[in-house]
């Protein structure tokens, strides 16, 4: 029997309970499990209170503030965060711009799990870089956009209280800080007012007045309440900031582990900043004036005598259920929940027809709904229920062996492919449970085109038995890839996502494509469990892997680099492009591979055959463009194609993937962007480079024609470093490479018999070993200059760096992406020569960003400036600098 339930209404997820964690694909964290969840759930249902925390970026967030709240208070508690911190560098791996934003994305909805957070919302504003300046983040974004999104946000969640973690002030520091929190003030203002983005209330959003804005206060700050979020919970065995901690330890690409927190009392501290209600100078609550129980309910509903004898009923059920659960038999409470969940549906349905004005009738169903989701998330947790929905392997292991074999399925599902899935639910408890009715498979709109019935699980489940069903689905030949919802143009220059579906604005990423739903009673009222249908790998030696079942082209194509340079001079050269291609076909793969080139430009060969046998094999195709002269400020554009079975596939995608997050797919365009650049080298130079967390340097010097070698943990110890013209070290080494520290005094020697030696950007880690030949200092906050476009002054312009083989004058820091630089030295010995000075507005002139020294009879340089961002981005001037630094050996 065909069941196909299509999900349009994504709003819904938005505002329901526990929408984090009911789509959790990484396995849940122990707080979210047995008894110390239920216990939670219990908390959840005697209260309505609801707030909103308002940050900039993911890892700015009061993380145990939240998780005392969420998991201790038992409030609905939701985050709002402005971007997702695309503009930060890494420390874990080579992602930047969007692809860092899908990482942090994934590392905030890790640390939220820990947090017990009901919702994560985002704006579609990005993260430009370090912005020191409110006006500079308020002029790229505009201030508008940002409040309007807030106010939406307001309206949909309806918090009783928000807290800002910023203020709009300057003790912000970071510009989105500033506006983060200035924002937030003026969003609270305008979510009540009817006149504000009328076109809200036009959608059926209503004007939402929340009761109280606090702001987060540091030690050193007035504040209204101090609370201890070291309190001890002995059901999760930890205080709510180790909670906390863990959690926001999760933000591994901003290095925020951290040590252990030591247990014992610790204080977040909130000010008082806007309430609509009578100011109390003694709070001791942030909801104080706020009615937030059950029973709080009735003056929603005008005092009706008979809603109110109702809530009064539900609640005496919610009160039994909490002095009656025992943790070692959380079950016990199921008839307290069913016979709680019952009235509460029957209140719903009395008010659906009850009379009031429309607003008051309209919030009282928005409360009483959430409180309906919170019964259903209770009964779950006391239960024990466990779900799962999983694509079948294809030839599955069966027998004694099976337990020991790895659980392997399909990595995508690309469109037109069948496949079945298996959806189990295991009643871990001694309550029996009906099923009524089998269970359903839950759809995006469009994407699948048949989900037929195969079998169907038992009529009754009881303890620790299992129901199983199988399903048949076909994906739809126009089904939509599995991709972030939020996109732009460029993610060098653009400061604002545009949203692919305006359906999916808010959510961190669009909801799973195919869920499962089992319905069924306790007592004879109806509960439902959900779960987002997964695929399963093997990665040892840790195991099987879960990742959320996802759509993805026949054919993955990408193009390296994403942007080349050519020399302005040459009056023709020949180009190497690469195109990756990989298959997600089950079975074979037979199609062509070729290039769309500018007018003028050849391609050797025409085309390549592709010929694949597997799902996930992979080829690189390599084609030898020949290409005419250049023009300076012009961008040419080539374009790989790929066809296979009668379509042809002009773009590809990036796996996001890290421990401990779900794997996500960031699609692009096969276009490589050709840029004509004036930047000459040394004739056969060779350098040695020594990656840091990973950037794309390496392949853009390869492109004006340098000869590039990777030098490992080996080549350091032992290797004849003296055969390099120049090593470069990479972003971030001090920090991620031990062997370079290890091995720091031959980088040493072989400066000092000759060697060109360039450091980029680092840490201060940099402080903690003598890396230069003469004493410097990074500190602990080293400054940057993060105006892309601030005046740069060259102190000596006859140095070398500035005159061979490229002249260097101010010209060459036009067009500059993001910054100047970061992670300037503070001090240095005379001995080192500043060869820059730049400054933000309001800023003191900085000259710690490029320093060079001679020793012995080699040459020393720290380079600050980001070159790392320049390069990959094509900028001419940047070009040349570097070209200069790395050929001072040969002049």
């Amino acid at each position: 029997m065909r069941r196909i339930v299509t999900l349009v209404l994504l709003s819904c997820l938005l505002v329901s309970g526990h929408a984090g964690r009911s789509a959790a694909q990484i396995r849940d964290v122990n707080e979210d499990r047995g008894a110390a969840a239920a216990w939670q759930a219990l908390l959840r249902l005697r209260t309505t209170a609801t707030v909103l925390h308002t940050t900039a970026h993911p890892d700015d967030e009061d993380a145990a503030l939240l998780t005392w709240l969420a998991r201790g208070q038992g409030v609905r508690t939701g985050m709002l965060t402005i971007n997702r911190g695309e503009g930060g560098a890494n420390l874990i791996g080579p992602e930047l711009y969007d692809a860092l934003g899908v990482l942090r994305t994934e590392e905030l909805l890790a640390a939220d799990r820990f947090y017990g957070l009901d919702a994560q919302f985002f704006t579609s504003m990005s993260d430009f870089g370090f912005s020191k300046r409110l006006d500079e983040t308020i002029e790229h974004w505009g201030k508008e956009n940002v409040l309007r999104e807030m106010v939406r946000v307001i309206r949909m969640y309806r918090p009783d209280v928000i807290v800002s973690r910023f203020h709009g002030k300057a003790r912000d520091g970071h510009g989105n800080h500033q506006a983060s929190g200035l924002l937030s003030i003026e969003a609270f203002k305008a979510a009540a007012d009817q006149n504000s983005f009328p076109e809200q209330i036009r959608e059926g959003l209503r004007a939402w007045q929340v009761k109280k804005l606090y702001l987060s206060t540091r030690p050193n700050e007035t504040s209204s309440l101090k609370i201890d979020v070291g309190e001890y919970n002995p059901l999760m065995g930890r205080s709510y900031r180790e909670i906390a901690m863990a959690g926001y330890s999760m933000h591994r690409s901003q290095s925020m582990g951290r040590g252990r927190p030591s247990p014992g009392s610790s204080f977040s501290s909130v000010q008082l900043a806007e309430t609509v209600l009578p100011r109390n100078e003694k709070e001791e609550s942030l909801f104080d004036g706020i009615d937030t129980s059950i029973l709080g309910l009735s003056r929603v509903a005008a005092g009706n005598a008979a809603l109110t004898a109702e809530l009064q009923a539900i609640n005496a059920r919610v009160e039994s259920a909490l002095r009656r659960f025992d943790a070692r038999t959380p079950w016990t409470i199921a008839t307290d929940l069913a016979v709680g969940a019952r009235r509460l549906r029957s209140l719903i349905d009395n008010v659906s027809s009850y009379s009031p004005g429309p607003v008051q009738k309209d919030h009282l169903l928005f409360l009483l709904k959430n409180k309906d989701r919170e019964f259903n998330d209770a009964m779950n947790l006391a239960l024990g229920l466990h779900a799962e929905v999983l694509v079948d392997p294809d030839n599955p292991v069966e027998g004694q062996m099976a337990m020991f074999m790895p659980r392997k399925t399909f990595a995508v599902a690309i469109p037109g492919q069948e496949f079945t899935l298996t959806m189990k639910i295991v009643n871990r408890s001694r309550a029996s449970l009906t099923i009524p009715a089998p269970p359903k498979l839950v759809a995006e709109a469009g994407n699948f085109s048949t989900i037929d019935s195969i079998s169907s699980g038992a009529n009754t489940l009881g303890y620790n038995e299992t129901s199983s069903s199988r399903f048949k689905v076909r994906v739809a030949d126009n089904a939509k890839y599995s991709r972030p919802h939020w996109s732009r143009s460029s993610e060098i220059r653009d400061h604002k996502y545009r949203f692919d579906d305006p359906r999916n604005a808010g959510l961190p990423f669009p909801p799973p494509v195919l869920t499962g739903v089992l319905s069924y009673q306790v007592d004879g009222v109806t509960f439902q469990i959900s779960q987002p249908a997964q695929t399963s790998y093997n990665v040892a030696p840790l195991g099987e892997q879960r990742r959320l079942l996802t759509i993805a082209p026949a054919i993955n194509l990408t193009l390296t680099p994403r942007i080349g340079v050519v020399a302005l001079d040459a009056a023709s050269t020949r180009y190497s492009v690469t195109v990756n291609v990989s298959s997600n076909v089950k079975g074979k793969v037979v199609g062509q591979l070729r290039l769309q080139l500018p007018e003028g430009w050849k391609s050797e060969p025409e085309t390549h055959p592709l010929r694949f046998s597997n799902e996930g094999e992979e080829s690189g195709f390599a084609f030898q463009v020949t290409i005419p002269s250049v023009q300076r400020k012009t961008v040419y554009r080539i374009q790989a194609i790929a066809e296979y079975g009668g379509r042809s596939y002009l773009e590809g995608y990036r796996a996001i993937a890290h421990p401990d997050l779900e794997p996500r797919n960031l699609y692009r365009p096969a276009v490589m962007e050709v840029k004509g650049v004036d930047a000459k080298v040394a004739a056969g130079l060779h350098v040695g480079y020594i990656m840091g967390v990973g950037d794309e340097v390496p392949s853009a010097l390869e492109q004006i024609g340098v000869k590039v070698s990777m030098l490992g943990a080996a080549e350091l110890a032992e290797g004849p470093l003296e055969k390099y013209d120049a090593i470069v070290i990479g972003i971030r080494a001090s920090a991620v490479r031990s062997d370079v520290k290890s091995y720091n005094r031959r980088l040493l020697d072989y400066v000092e018999r000759g060697g060109n030696l360039i450091w980029q950007y680092q840490t201060p880690e940099f402080d903690e070993l003598a890396y230069g030949p003469y004493p410097y200092k990074m500190g602990r906050n080293p400054e940057e200059v993060s105006e892309e476009d601030s005046r740069v002054t060259i102190l000596d312009p006859e140095h070398p760096v500035f005159t061979w083989p490229n002249r260097i004058t101010a010209s060459a820091f036009d067009g500059w992406v993001e910054e100047r630089g970061s992670k300037w030295l503070a001090e240095w010995d005379s001995r080192y020569q500043p060869l820059l000075e730049c400054n933000d507005r309001g800023q003191a002139p900085q000259r710690g960003g490029l320093l060079f020294a001679r020793y012995g009879k080699g040459t020393f340089t720290y380079a600050a400036y980001a070159f790392y961002r320049q390069l990959p981005a094509g900028v001419e001037g940047a070009y040349r600098l570097f070209a200069n630094l790395i050929s001072m050996s040969k002049k």
